[in-house]
């Protein structure tokens, strides 16, 4: 007979049975295969999947709802590694390709403006050619004026050299018109290529930024993880050194979580630390950050929050904590968290605030657990 590990959330009464279980400390496979074939189907929903992988990816989801046997479950992890590990170098063999593209497209760019550049050179050199001709056909004219022997003879010789003159300046123009042209041309095909590569190089910036969100959430809470609280942490010391506002830090640990995963087996812990970091979460204000530390850790940090304030929070946050209503074979089991508060202080480093957190969350556990205490 399979005994049961519940938690009702008390937005949600209707999902009220968590895990089935049997009597041995650890979970047999066929009370898990359900949770761990839901788990690895949504692994593969979270995937970002190139086309050439779908395939692999679709027989292994057909193979997971068709359900496993235990000895299906170590060769389908092979796979599944396999595949993440495949994606993974797709992504770089993708990104070297990127960049090896970019590199080509930057090449031309150069000798695109090389050319433009030596098409504005021809047109100095084209000037300078012009002046001298015309110097040539006016030095011509004046001779020529000299040596006229009478006035039909020196309009006859105006009309010849105005006639070369004019040649002279319609072909210059003509050549002109035709490298400016050929300039406006390649400007153009250069201002379209910029347009394209900065399309191009948003697109993989906002990837990029894409996948260094998820970096920054815990798989199994959907939290942010000890990378996101890092960042975050540089980022709320600086607006409080900037503003002079109180900066409050707490330490959160869940009291006897290890005889949760002992008794009940890992996968309920896991559940029981879903819950309470939604629980968590839900009750917070839109200032304040909380991350999941490690292990049944979690660290909060409330900006602009006085001492009082911020121990009143955590009141109801732990009383929140002991109220959520885990069951086992139909009796009560309560989950208790323990918490440590500290406050910033001018000129302190952050992990002499993290330790001294740290230590008052520790005189929690010491004094009996279930409780705030001030550090």
């Amino acid at each position: 007979m399979a005994q049961a590990l519940a938690a009702i959330d008390p937005e949600h009464p209707e999902q009220d049975i968590l895990y089935a279980l049997p009597d041995s400390p650890e979970p047999s496979y066929s009370s898990v295969a359900a949770h761990i074939e839901e788990t690895l189907l949504g692994l593969l929903d979270d995937l970002t999947l190139p086309e050439r992988h779908r395939p692999q990816a679709e027989a292994m989801r057909s193979r997971l709802q068709n359900g496993l046997n235990w000895y299906e479950l170590l060769p389908i992890l092979d796979d599944l590694a396999t595949l993440m590990l495949a994606i993974t170098d797709s992504g770089q063999h993708e990104f070297e390709a990127y960049l090896q593209q970019l590199n080509e497209r930057l090449e031309s760019f150069q000798s695109n403006l090389q050319a433009a550049s030596a098409g504005h050179a021809d047109n100095r050199s084209a000037a300078r050619e012009m002046d001298t001709q015309i110097r040539e056909q006016v030095d011509g004219l004046q001779t020529s004026m000299q040596d006229a022997a009478d006035l039909e003879d020196l309009k006859h010789v105006l009309e010849n050299h105005l006639e070369g003159l004019l040649g002279t300046m319609d072909q210059h123009q003509k050549q002109r018109d035709e490298r400016e042209q050929e300039v406006a041309a390649r400007l153009q095909g250069l201002a379209e290529r910029v347009a394209h590569m900065e399309q191009e190089a948003m697109g993989y910036r906002e990837h990029l930024e894409e996948q260094r969100q998820k970096a920054l959430i815990d798989p199994l809470t959907g939290l942010p993880n000890r990378a996101a609280w890092s960042e975050r942490l540089e980022h709320e010391i600086g607006e409080w050194q900037q503003h002079g506002n109180t900066l409050m830090l707490a330490m959160l640990d869940l009291d006897h979580f290890k005889r949760i995963n002992d008794n009940y087996g890992h996968l309920a812990g896991d559940k029981v630390l879903k819950i309470i970091a939604s629980v968590l979460h839900k009750r917070l204000r839109g200032s304040d950050f909380i991350a999941r530390f490690g292990g049944e850790e979690f660290v909060l940090m409330m900006p602009a929050t006085v001492p009082a304030v911020g121990a009143k929070l955590l009141e109801t946050l732990r009383a929140s904590i002991e109220a959520c209503p885990f069951h086992f074979k139909g009796e009560r089991v309560t989950v208790t968290i323990s918490m440590g508060l500290t406050a910033f202080k001018p000129g302190e480093h952050s992990d002499m605030v993290l330790k001294r957190a740290d230590q008052a969350l520790y005189r929690a556990k010491n004094a009996g657990r279930n409780r705030v205490e001030l550090g």
